[in-house]
């Protein structure tokens, strides 16, 4: 969701914070820390995210590109307003959003395949 972010901080890249006492910022937390220190493999990963139905996986591909920045955008303010410059997130953070996470990823891949199906259909 960052990648559609306010440009004046480059997505979350400017907000400087601490990712268990190391450097990270904002936009790096949301695309790789959280993923990378859950501790699986992109494989193991994807077989435990949760198993959607017909109806579900229906209403993730429809909409337009427009749309899904859209709702990005709103995803974008709750994660802006979820940390400030220099804080310190480690366990609490990743768990209160782990969730949000495991949503965007699934959202994300089966976006891609919709939008692949249709160039190459």
């Amino acid at each position: 969701p960052m990648h559609v972010g306010r440009a004046e901080d480059k997505g979350g890249n400017d907000i400087q914070l601490q990712w268990f006492g190391k450097g990270s910022n904002l936009h790096r937390v949301w695309d790789s820390n959280m993923i990378n220190d859950y501790g699986m493999s992109y494989t193991e990963l994807s077989k435990k995210l949760p198993v959607l139905n017909k109806e579900q996986i229906r209403e993730i591909k429809k909409g337009t590109v427009l749309e899904w920045v859209k709702e990005s955008q709103e995803l974008v303010n709750e994660i802006y307003s979820s940390a400030e410059k220099g804080e310190k997130l480690g366990y609490s953070y990743s768990y209160k959003y782990w969730n949000t996470v495991e949503k965007q990823l699934q959202k994300g891949g089966l976006r891609l395949a919709r939008v692949l199906n249709d160039i190459f259909s």
